[in-house]
């Protein structure tokens, strides 16, 4: 399927995000249209929050862990978290991948431009990271007892670090049942989300 294909009588645009303004899609589909999505993202936040406060020895330990957690986000796991998004575009098919990003946002993402992308494959692109880096991290905390903090404040932030994935995840979701498609437009800077007309 080809972006023109998209532009017929049996699809409608549901909806555009910018880029450049990430923030304001993520605000609507992730803070103010929620379902048990958004719902499962803050149960699972809660429940990292609260094993790496009973891990740690003190305060002082966890504030320690979360400031390097948090600078990890951006020299290490952002770029793991884009890689594995790139790589599984490739698996479904994308070819033309390009990367992104925004100093003010301080946000990098992947972009896959023209490839139309229907739920199933979308599905598997926005998870892919989720699955991946989270499950990672939750075997080396595991495994790793010593670094069990730091790992926990790893998974948290990075849980919160990919609220676009879950944004998309949650308008996925509520549109379930109009037949979702979606492209990228790396020259225009937006993403496009189609529905088949009732």
């Amino acid at each position: 399927m080809t972006p023109a294909e998209l532009d017929s009588p049996d699809y409608t645009l549901l909806g555009a995000m910018t880029h450049a303004t990430l923030a304001t899609f993520v605000v609507e589909w992730f803070l103010r249209r929620g379902s048990w999505v958004t719902r499962a993202h803050h149960a699972m936040s809660l429940l990292t929050l609260v094993a790496a406060i009973f891990v740690a020895d003190s305060f002082l330990q966890a504030l320690a862990a979360f400031g390097i957690a948090f600078a990890l986000l951006f020299v290490v796991i952002l770029p793991l978290h884009e890689a594995l998004h790139a790589i599984a575009y490739r698996l479904v098919g994308a070819r033309d991948i390009r990367w992104d990003w925004s100093p003010r946002m301080a946000a990098v993402w992947v972009i896959a431009h023209e490839f139309v992308a229907t739920t199933r494959g979308f599905l598997f692109v926005a998870l892919a990271p989720i699955v991946v880096l989270n499950a990672m991290l939750i075997a080396a905390a595991v495994l790793f007892p010593a670094y069990a903090v730091l790992l926990l404040f790893v998974l948290l932030v990075h849980l919160h670090g990919c609220a676009g994935d879950w944004s998309l995840l949650n308008f996925v979701w509520l549109n379930r049942e109009r037949g979702f498609a979606t492209y990228d437009d790396a020259v225009a800077g937006k993403s496009y989300f189609f529905g088949r007309v009732r």
